[in-house]
């Protein structure tokens, strides 16, 4: 058995630490818009049904934005296509600068999320070819995205309290442009050729798309369960009294339990399979919307059920990539189909989620329990169907 030479491993090392880096910076920016751009939006007075559809606008980018992650499947690779994507997406968060009506905001959160959108599942696909080439772990690298997006929200809620709402747009596009400085380190993928690229995509394995439409629209409802709390959530802990400080330490609470999964969930989701975490992050949150549902107010209640975010997101989201990961052919074509559904998950949560907060309030969260529930039988259902083709499928394992 040849040993790996001090030159390998430091290239392996590089890598890893370009990709933490990268993801570090990608999330910062969602750390700062999740909580805080819909105050931007209700400051600027829009309603919530204009709200719950300008919210929705990022989601229905991340459907749009599938046919670009193909590109990266082809000469030019992940690496450079993802540079494109960030920088384009720095554009955009810049022109939110300058929006002042519903027609240009909705534009400018078109560019930017369209772009963005693309640029995460080509990180995805750059991370796992790491993940089959060096041994690296996933979860370990995926870890400071999340430890990124506390701290950005952390130390937006701080600068909130000395700075106008207003700050939010420059910040995000501030934040993207430094994104697309640290893509720069990132592994030059472009030496591996055409061929190599052309010959992974079509001799691969793949799953059959009666199984891949199911898993993923189980997925996509089980995420999608989030577009309620990523949506109205600050609002309703704000009419509940909590300071900015506070809303954020909220978010913040979840991400620790959710970096928490990904630093040291690797070899569980590995014993349990894919299917075995969904359900559990599945069941989660179904028992998290219901008891949100019922809007408790007490401070460590609350932070107790964001604590779950880690298992309703994070669980769900590793053992998702667990699973594409078992198939190679043309990896970032299907990060761009399972992040575009996904977001279809989302853009529709979110449309339905500015109804059922002007109707229901805090109880609207009822209704994303019933959609988590939904994704868990579709996703068990994909099970059954992978058992049944497991001759033409890769092993189960996670």
């Amino acid at each position: 058995m040849s040993l790996i030479s001090f030159k390998d491993w430091s290239a392996s090392r590089r890598a890893a630490v370009a990709a933490s880096v990268t993801y570090a910076l990608l999330l910062t920016g969602p750390g700062v818009y999740t909580p805080f751009f819909p105050l931007w939006l209700a400051e600027r007075g829009f309603d919530a049904r204009d709200m719950g559809l300008l919210l929705a606008i990022p989601m229905l980018m991340r459907v749009a934005s599938a046919p670009f992650t193909w590109i990266g499947d082809g000469a030019l690779g992940p690496r450079r296509t993802f540079l494109f994507m960030a920088c384009c997406a720095a554009f955009g968060y810049a022109g939110l600068v300058f929006a002042d009506g519903f027609g240009t905001v909705a534009v400018s959160l078109a560019v930017a999320f369209l772009f963005s959108s693309a640029a995460t599942p080509l990180l995805d696909a750059i991370v796992l070819s790491g993940v089959s080439r060096h041994g690296h772990k996933y979860g370990q690298i995926r870890q400071w995205g999340s430890l990124a997006w506390l701290v950005s929200g952390l130390a937006a809620g701080l600068l909130l309290k000395h700075l106008p709402i207003t700050t939010v747009p420059p910040i995000l596009a501030i934040l993207a442009a430094l994104t697309v400085f640290a893509g720069l380190a990132l592994p030059d993928d472009r030496g591996r050729g055409h061929r190599m690229v052309r010959q992974q995509s079509l001799e691969g394995t793949a799953p059959p798309l009666l199984l891949m439409a199911v898993f993923v629209t189980g997925v996509a409802c089980i995420q999608g369960a989030h577009a309620f709390l990523y949506s109205f959530g600050t609002m309703i802990w704000q009419n509940q009294g909590f300071s900015s400080f506070q809303i954020a330490e909220l978010w913040a609470i979840g991400v620790v339990v959710e970096t928490s999964v990904f630093l040291f969930g690797s070899n569980i989701a590995g014993r349990l399979g894919p299917y075995r975490l969904i359900l559990f992050g599945g069941l989660a949150g179904v028992l998290r919307w219901t008891l949100l549902g019922f809007a408790p107010s007490h401070g460590l209640a609350v932070a107790a059920l964001q604590a779950m975010h880690g298992f309703t997101f994070a669980c769900v989201h590793l053992a998702t990539m667990g699973w594409i990961a078992r198939f190679t052919r043309s990896p970032s074509a299907r990060q761009g189909l399972v992040a575009s559904a996904i977001g279809m998950g989302l853009t529709i949560g979110t449309v339905l989620a500015g109804q059922l907060y002007q109707l229901f309030l805090a109880h609207g969260y009822f209704a994303m329990a019933l959609i988590a529930a939904i994704g868990i039988g579709l996703v068990m259902l994909a099970s059954v169907i992978e058992a049944r083709n497991q001759p033409q499928s890769p092993a189960s394992g996670g």
